[in-house]
């Protein structure tokens, strides 16, 4: 009796060191598949300047929904972008609605940025029908936010 107790355990033993090993070699397995990245995922906001509605938006295919005319909002995550800054990297944007007719395209270059100070991807839609472009961590309120004069009213 005292044998097959000492067996049981044994194998008990052995099972649980190979369910151990086999969740060991799967974390390695899958630690070694995983990709480094070197982007981040930010919300992006759109600001309308226009006296047109913007019923939907997107930076490169991830969609903002309605912004009114005069208005900011349309919010929606996430862009993937570089942490990095990229000299001349560029953003393409997508919009539309009713009051625009059909879909427009575009493709915008984004100002420098660090990783210290990207909250957010600002998409400005202004008066004059440019579109710029902001990876920033301030909103319009603040005297450090990149658009700025009679530029940045709504």
């Amino acid at each position: 009796m005292e044998i097959e107790l000492r067996e049981i355990k044994t194998m008990t033993l052995l099972r649980v060191a190979a369910k151990i090993f086999a969740l060991i070699m799967f974390s390695i397995a899958l630690a070694s598949c995983e990709e480094k990245s070197d982007a981040m995922g930010l919300d992006v906001t759109g600001y309308n300047h226009t006296d047109k509605d913007i019923g939907f938006y997107s930076v490169n295919g991830q969609g903002g929904s309605f912004v009114a005319r005069h208005g900011q909002g349309g919010s929606a995550c996430c862009v993937s972008i570089p942490e990095k800054y990229v000299p001349g990297m560029m953003v393409t944007l997508r919009w539309g609605g009713e009051e625009i007719g059909k879909e427009q395209k575009r493709v915008v270059s984004v100002p420098p940025y660090t990783a210290d100070t990207a909250g957010h991807i600002a998409v400005h839609f202004l008066k004059n029908g440019d579109i710029e472009v902001f990876v920033t961590m301030y909103y319009p309120e603040n005297p450090n936010y990149p658009l700025k004069g009679s530029a940045a009213k709504l």
